[in-house]
């Protein structure tokens, strides 16, 4: 389920919400509430990239190239018309470490990379352990 994040300090991302066919995610202004005891310190819109699961990393690569190449105009003109201050392709990845696997490799193809790159996106990926959400009561 990777997402594109972006952020700004200055400028609301609303009105490119309401006219744009990329699908959003969510859209903060600064200050609004994100969750009840939270408030956006920036600016923020983020963009459905993929919905393939934790653990189709390489699903989530493949959609998020898709998804750059079909939006790099809109993208390339919402960078152009706001002050952005950070934008990254968020890939969440469950990890496959356990106590047969010490080392965990996934592989960014140069293609992501170059896409990401011409659109000054960053890349991060972020790995949960299997049991990240079993909450005890």
């Amino acid at each position: 389920m990777c997402v594109l994040k972006v952020y700004s300090d200055t400028n609301s991302f609303k009105a490119f919400s309401d006219n744009t066919n990329i699908p959003v995610h969510s859209c903060f202004d600064k200050g609004q509430a994100i969750k009840t005891n939270r408030l956006s310190k920036e600016f923020r819109i983020s963009f459905d990239v993929s919905e393939k699961e934790w653990d189709d990393f390489k699903g989530q690569v493949a959609d998020a190239i898709s998804f750059l190449e079909k939006h790099y105009a809109q993208i390339k003109n919402l960078f152009a018309t706001h002050s952005i201050t950070d934008a990254c392709l968020d890939f969440p990845i469950w990890s496959r470490l356990d106590e047969n696997i010490v080392n965990q490799n996934d592989y960014i193809p140069r293609e992501l990379i170059k896409l990401a790159g011409e659109l000054n996106i960053g890349i991060g990926m972020a790995i949960y352990a299997q049991n990240a959400f079993d909450y005890q009561e």
